[in-house]
């Protein structure tokens, strides 16, 4: 199958499926004359391109379906994707990932056993912002220190930033790591701080959540919770909830998820 390039009106190839561009915009990836829709720059001055992905394009619609076909916890009703962005992270940040998912696919050869390199698996993670990114018409990021959304954005995932978050909820079931579960409507929860009245549509709110890429490696299956866990146990990679799994009073986990600690 021909995959184009990403960015509106250009009907080139793809020669980079890392970023889904064509050869003239990775190099303009690079520019200032990148054709984002957004750009947001980290304090170490890193440039993360956000480029918005057109409702009428197949890319939209496969992601959509993807979305709503994960959201499987009764939690909501009237669900519709009301944008996507295509997030490209700075050389640096993508190479740190790639080095990493390099490194334990060495020790884990999962390639063999016909998984992705590293054990790689698409999950979400929802997340609170302050930012009015999908329904303001300047489309602004508001970059604060405060805004967990824009954090992500400019630096990827940060395990110094586990803990600190607007619901000041202590409890971390996997431990002190970083979250991310299979089905959307699990991360859907953990952005309720961040949902803003949708100003178009009276009664609707409006919330963001990641569709990222996350190496899991050989996971640790816990029986009962690991509130204190900075890493899973030597040997290990990342740690997986299972489902009916890790009780807390008299409640297991209803839905699977999984924590990463690097």
């Amino acid at each position: 199958m021909t995959i184009y390039c990403l960015v509106k009106k250009c009907n080139k190839k793809v020669e980079c499926t890392e970023y889904n561009l064509c050869s003239l915009h990775i190099k303009e990836l690079k520019s200032s004359n990148f054709p984002s829709t957004i750009q947001i720059r980290s304090a170490n001055n890193l440039t993360t391109h956000l480029v918005e992905i057109s409702k009428e394009s197949s890319d939209f619609s496969c992601t959509e379906q993807k979305f709503l076909t994960d959201w499987v916890k009764p939690n909501a009703q009237g669900l519709r994707v009301e944008a996507i962005y295509n997030i490209l992270l700075p050389d640096s940040i993508v190479n740190n990932y790639k080095s990493y998912r390099s490194l334990v696919e060495s020790r884990g050869n999962f390639k063999s056993l016909s998984l992705e390199e590293g054990n790689e698996k698409i999950l979400y993670h929802g997340t609170d912002h302050d930012c009015t990114i999908i329904y303001d018409a300047v489309r602004n990021l508001c970059k604060s220190t405060n805004c967990a959304g824009c954090g992500i954005l400019m630096n990827s995932f940060n395990i110094n930033k586990v803990g600190v978050n607007k619901q000041h909820r202590s409890f971390q079931r996997l431990g002190q790591g970083i979250y991310f579960t299979p089905y959307s409507s699990k991360a859907h929860f953990y952005g309720h701080g961040g949902a803003k009245p949708l100003p178009t549509e009276a009664g609707r709110t409006c919330r963001i959540m990641f569709i990222t890429k996350v190496v899991l490696g050989t996971t640790w299956q816990p029986d009962r919770v690991s509130q204190n866990c900075r890493s899973p146990p030597a040997g290990y990679d990342s740690t997986w909830g299972r489902k009916g799994y890790c009780p807390h009073g008299g409640s297991v986990l209803n839905y699977e998820e999984y924590a990463v600690y690097r």
